[in-house]
């Protein structure tokens, strides 16, 4: 398992969000699909606005903490037909609890409260990308020199490479060092 961090979160001109993760002590990122709510609760989050009433979030923060539990850290532990899932980790009165979530939401709660963003190997391995394979502006040359490298290694089957296609060309047209 792995830390990760959110690194940015990205829009395309039609208005689709992604949520980029990165890992904390390595190189490789994970680009997750969002809804536009959960992406505006990730920006106030990311940018520490202050908000004069309770967000949802922020509501189920207050009931875990009223009934004297602490979330102690977020887990994105599968993706499977290219959707992510996720377990929000609970202690409360000695017991430890795991609840589903959306990577979203879950991300929201890991940014509000400042826990650690942990991510199963697997996930990495399926899903994970090097931020360089993703630089559009190389030339076609140094492009199908990476595609023949990325060829050489895949974790994934051909069904689930296909699967996550859609996802690999919206990645392509962002620009990460924004």
């Amino acid at each position: 398992m792995e830390e990760m961090i959110v690194d940015s979160l990205k829009i395309n001109a039609m208005g689709q969000r992604v949520m980029i993760l990165k890992q904390k002590t390595g190189s490789l990122y994970l680009a997750i699909w969002i809804a536009a709510a959960e992406a505006d609760a990730i920006a106030i989050r990311m940018q520490k606005v202050d908000v004069p009433r309770p967000l949802t979030h922020d509501l189920f923060c207050n009931v875990i903490e009223k009934f004297d539990g602490q979330i102690n850290k977020i887990i994105i532990d599968n993706l499977d037909t290219g959707t992510f899932f996720a377990k929000i980790i609970i202690s409360i009165k000695g017991k430890e609890i795991e609840l589903d979530s959306r990577p979203s939401d879950a991300m929201v709660i890991a940014l509000k409260l400042g826990i650690p963003i942990m991510c199963v190997s697997k996930v990495i391995e399926k899903a994970g990308f090097q931020k360089s394979n993703l630089d559009i502006d190389k030339s076609n040359e140094i492009n199908e020199d990476l595609d023949d490298q990325n060829d050489a290694y895949s974790p994934m089957g051909e069904k689930e490479r296909k699967s996550l296609s859609v996802f690999e060309s919206f990645i392509d047209s962002l620009d990460l060092d924004e």
